[in-house]
């Protein structure tokens, strides 16, 4: 199995099979057979446990209600999020 710094690269690989929002992104390579249902848990828990600040950006402010921690269908802020663990999991 490999580990949370190795899926989230796995993320960065597949930005073609992202659709709306972080999470969804994650379930996508499930039903691509790109990572075990097992990554998926591990990489939602990752996610849920390192949830941006809603002190970090505007959009994560004004989605701290919300399932979403960005605007929906931006990739741009999650692939922000992404390597930045991926640096701290160096």
């Amino acid at each position: 199995m490999r580990n949370i710094k190795e899926l989230l690269q796995v993320l960065l690989d597949n930005q073609q099979y992202f659709n709306l929002g972080l999470c969804l992104w994650v379930d996508e390579l499930v039903y691509k057979d790109i990572i075990s249902y097992r990554e998926r848990y591990i990489l939602h828990d990752y996610i849920n446990k390192h949830r941006p600040s809603m002190f970090s950006s505007i959009e994560a402010w004004k989605n701290s209600n919300s399932n979403y921690y960005w605007n929906r269908n931006n990739i741009v802020p999650r692939l922000n999020w992404i390597n930045k663990h991926i640096e701290k999991l160096k």
